[in-house]
């Protein structure tokens, strides 16, 4: 068939003549030549049409049996998987059906498969394919040390690092010279910041190469970061034990105040805790009751108005202030009336204020000149929620009459 070819072309060439001389066999090489590099420079100024392309990739490899299977078919839904056709399921029996295959080849082919997926950054079919190869259990102890290793390497884009490390130690198990699955621990512990297994892996892998410069680097940096998280731990400790004498102290000056919490432990105890303290209304929060440059504690207080149903809260209310001060601030005659205060009687000369002493279902009114402490010390009171409050009330009103109709009012 090649030399009818040859003869063919010879006649062409020399009008079908059939003796030459070695002249003319040149020139037929020449033009040959010339031929096929005229040919080739054609190709490269065709446009190539009916081919793959960034726009019908896809659709091109859904046409192809082999490729098929990778490709999402319309109608699937993401997570689910796409029907086979029949050649890529006959190929994919053919190469991972134990029943044709020893295990040591369907698991290789498992870690080809895995290898591949990896390479397209489809970590999560490439951690079943090594997990399926390792499934079979094969004798081949490197195999199984690479499967590991290399879903190790697909469950650390996961960030799934302790069950990285965990493969890396079975790669080591089975193949002790496992330089790579050292080096994929050392990452991943360094990921976790757990600096004592960044040490353990790093002495493992510089046994097996003591010229390592990436386990050297690593280990130097553990050293330090190991280091730095000791002394802030140590500052974490000293910053807790110092705060934890400050609440202490607090909680000693409310006690020898003589003021009564409305306490949250067990009962039947007497101790005060930070939980006493700590204000339950929304407003209050991040005011809790503090001691100020002079010594003297500062409380979150609360006024109720309960014709209205409204309050304030007055943040930094000083032990030795007098109730009279505040209520000035609020309800003075250079102070704006209060939105919901329609008829403004709210006015400071107006009011009076009290607080309930529930025990007796009693409503015990203040001193307005009093000090805040002196309120609180009275063996009557006590502070709920972290926050003293008292109602406000305007003297002689409708609504006061009946609301004072329903206690045993007292001074």
């Amino acid at each position: 068939m090649a030399d009818e070819w040859k003869k063919k072309v010879i006649q062409e060439k020399l009008g079908g003549k059939n003796d030459w001389t070695e002249e003319e066999r040149a020139e037929l090489c020449r033009q040959l030549d010339q031929d096929l590099d005229k040919h080739i420079d054609e190709m490269g100024k065709t446009k190539y049409e009916g081919g793959w392309s960034e726009d019908n990739w896809k659709e091109q490899m859904a046409d192809h049996p082999l490729f098929a299977p990778y490709v999402q078919e319309e109608g699937v839904t993401m997570g689910e998987e796409a029907p086979m056709n029949p050649l890529s399921e006959g190929l994919a029996q053919i190469k991972f059906d134990p029943d044709h295959n020893t295990p040591e080849e369907v698991a290789q082919s498992y870690k080809e498969e895995g290898v591949l997926q990896f390479k397209y950054k489809k970590y999560r079919l490439a951690v079943l394919n090594f997990s399926e190869g390792l499934k079979q259990k094969c004798s081949d102890n490197e195999l199984n040390a690479q499967l590991h290793n290399n879903r190790a390497a697909a469950q650390w884009h996961f960030g799934n690092y302790r069950s990285a490390i965990k493969d890396c130690e079975k790669a080591i198990e089975l193949k002790p010279d496992y330089l790579k699955a050292a080096l994929r621990a050392v990452d991943c512990a360094t990921k976790l910041k757990s600096w004592d297994e960044v040490f353990t892996w790093c002495d493992l892998g510089l046994k097996l190469d003591p010229t390592d410069q990436k386990l050297k680097t690593s280990r130097l940096t553990a050293v330090k970061e190991k280091k730095l998280l000791e002394r802030n731990l140590r500052k974490k400790a000293q910053e807790e034990k110092k705060k934890l004498m400050e609440e202490q102290n607090l909680l000693n000056i409310i006690s020898s105040r003589g003021v009564k919490l409305g306490s949250t432990v067990v009962k039947g105890s007497s101790s005060l805790t930070l939980a006493d303290l700590e204000p339950s209304h929304p407003a209050a929060q991040g005011s809790r009751v503090h001691i100020n440059e002079n010594g003297e504690l500062v409380w979150p207080v609360m006024l109720l108005y309960p014709e209205y149903h409204e309050s304030d809260i007055i943040q930094k209310f000083t032990e030795s202030d007098c109730i009279q001060d505040h209520l000035e601030d609020i309800f003075g005659n250079d102070a704006p009336c209060a939105p919901w205060d329609a008829e403004q009687k709210y006015r400071v000369e107006s009011l009076k204020v009290f607080f309930e002493y529930k025990a007796k279902d009693q409503l015990c009114k203040i001193d307005l000149n009093q000090t805040l402490q002196q309120v609180l010390t009275d063996p009557r009171y006590c502070v709920l929620g972290g926050t003293p409050g008292f109602i406000v009330l305007v003297d002689g009103s409708k609504f006061t009459k009946d609301f004072m109709s329903k206690y045993n009012v007292c001074t």
